[in-house]
């Protein structure tokens, strides 16, 4: 009975301190876009895909509108993509990282008509 218990204090002591550290929520920055109509789509995606290699992104999810019959859903845009980050000052880095900076400046924002974006903190 004594070691049961001691294994029951153990696992309560170890889950306590796996919630103390645990990390801040995740954050998701989704962006919605439009493409210009001479724009190359292929080379659009293939450089949100480059946007993989910068540190502080954790995943990056590309693809193109599903006709949704839900009559709230917006089916106008052409790509949307979601960047996955561990929390708020990585999406902050990832702004201002030289990377994505260029990425944007010669491939993504000449090829936009219009762009939404939608950042979030996971609860």
């Amino acid at each position: 009975m004594y070691k049961v218990i001691i294994i029951l204090m153990v696992l309560i002591m170890n889950s306590c301190s796996t919630l103390e550290n645990q990390t801040d929520p995740q954050v998701q920055h989704i962006v919605m876009c439009w493409l210009k109509p001479d724009a190359s789509q292929t080379e659009f995606i293939q450089a949100v895909k480059g946007l993989k290699k910068i540190e502080e992104v954790q995943n990056v999810s590309i693809g193109t509108k599903l006709e949704s019959v839900e009559p709230v859903a917006d089916n106008s845009f052409d790509i949307s993509f979601i960047i996955t980050f561990k929390n708020n000052d990585d999406l902050k880095v990832y702004l201002y990282h030289p990377k994505h900076v260029e990425a944007v400046k010669t491939i993504l924002k000449p090829a936009l008509a219009k762009v939404v974006v939608y950042d979030f903190q996971e609860l």
